[in-house]
């Protein structure tokens, strides 16, 4: 065979290859089975170096939604900081009201939202949501942040009537739509510690779907240093 023809050969046989592979990922994906995750990233408490905060939960919350509120003051107008590096996925306002009309930016105690919030893409499929901000965020969508970036201040923004920041992690690896949606919530870990808080203790809310208490309030101080 010439050197032409092995050629041609070569490049048929890399090319029936890649079809192979295109169709066994996309068959996959086709019959529910999630990609596999990047490194988690080394993900610290979303707040500046030193400050100690409690993390809470409760009935109805969704499993894994931590609640943080500051030990020793007041949480309102706390800085709230990038747990990692990443891009910004979403940045803006998203609340909605009783009749499921869009609420006006800055309303309080909605029946459903974020209010003023963020949401990171870390790569990998990874993904970190922060919520109930007090006003417009400090960065904008597909904006690069470092890790220790100012994001807001905490507020009680959206479906809330209390200063808390509403957090979350998320693996977008676990659901195949890549919806970021509640099957791809997983347990916060902080500074390489899991968070401890889990449950909600209610078996209509997800992922975990258990009845039973809700996980108990935990303490950590932030190692989200320059």
């Amino acid at each position: 065979m010439s050197a032409r023809g092995i050629y041609r050969l070569t490049m048929l046989s890399v090319i029936v290859v890649c079809v192979i592979v295109s169709y066994v990922v996309l068959a996959r994906r086709a019959d529910g089975h999630p990609q596999q995750p990047g490194p988690r990233p080394a993900f610290q408490l979303p707040f500046p170096c030193g400050e100690s905060w409690s993390l809470t939960t409760y009935a109805g919350h969704d499993d894994y939604d931590i609640d943080f509120f500051h030990n020793g003051g007041p949480s309102a107008g706390r800085a709230v900081v990038a747990s990692a590096a990443g891009t910004v996925a979403w940045s803006g306002w998203q609340a909605t009201l009783d009749t499921g009309a869009p609420a006006a930016p800055g309303t309080v105690g909605t029946r459903g939202g974020l209010g003023f919030g963020v949401i990171l893409d870390h790569g990998g499929g990874w993904f970190t949501t922060y919520g109930h901000l007090q006003t417009w965020p400090e960065v904008q969508q597909d904006q690069p942040v470092t890790q220790g970036q100012l994001l807001g201040h905490v507020g009680k923004t959206g479906s809330t009537k209390v200063e808390h920041l509403h957090y979350e992690q998320l693996d977008d690896t676990r659901d195949p739509r890549r919806t970021r949606s509640t099957a791809d919530k997983v347990e916060s870990i902080f500074n390489g510690v899991p968070s401890g808080i889990t449950t909600d203790g209610s078996a209509a809310t997800g992922p975990i779907h258990t009845a039973g208490q809700p996980s108990p309030p935990q303490n950590r101080t932030s190692h989200n240093c320059p």
